[in-house]
């Protein structure tokens, strides 16, 4: 199967709560995508799409502190968000497979606080950080997510 490798390497991580240390959202089957998040914007900036083993880290994290779960519902999805433990300023957001727990996708955005309420309604997760950002985030289509920002 093409790219397994990749997709190995990325479940791996997963289990050891490794990610890559910038806004990134990385795919269970194999792949990151490495965007800009321009200040209050609301939307992924030059998404750049490459397979996990092709990528070289700057500076990569481990460990990932969950404060929020929603698992309700029929789906075979559960979503997690809280924050990247290198860097109590950036938040994540996880869809993993209720039974297997296995990644289907982690998004990391800096400088956003922990995501700490976490709710799976209409097709999206919706995050809510400990600063006001709100991220709608389509479960089938993580990079079209928008984002919501307090105003001052």
């Amino acid at each position: 199967m093409p790219y397994s490798a990749d997709m190995a390497f990325i479940q791996e991580q997963w289990r050891d709560e490794a990610y890559p240390r910038e806004n990134s959202l990385t795919l269970g089957n194999g792949f990151y995508c490495l965007f800009d998040l321009p200040d209050q914007h609301p939307h992924l900036t030059n998404k750049v799409w490459l397979p996990a083993l092709d990528y070289r880290a700057q500076e990569t994290c481990d460990c990932l502190a969950t404060l929020g779960t929603a698992a309700d519902g029929p789906q075979p999805f559960q979503a997690r968000g809280g924050e990247c433990a290198a860097y109590g300023g950036d938040g994540f957001v996880a869809l993993q497979d209720k039974e297997s727990g296995r990644l289907i996708w982690l998004l990391v955005l800096r400088d956003t606080n922990p995501f700490s309420r976490i709710e799976i309604r209409e097709g999206s997760v919706h995050a809510h950080s400990t600063c006001g950002v709100i991220a709608r985030i389509p479960v089938d289509r993580p990079d079209q997510l928008t984002l919501a920002w307090p105003s001052d």
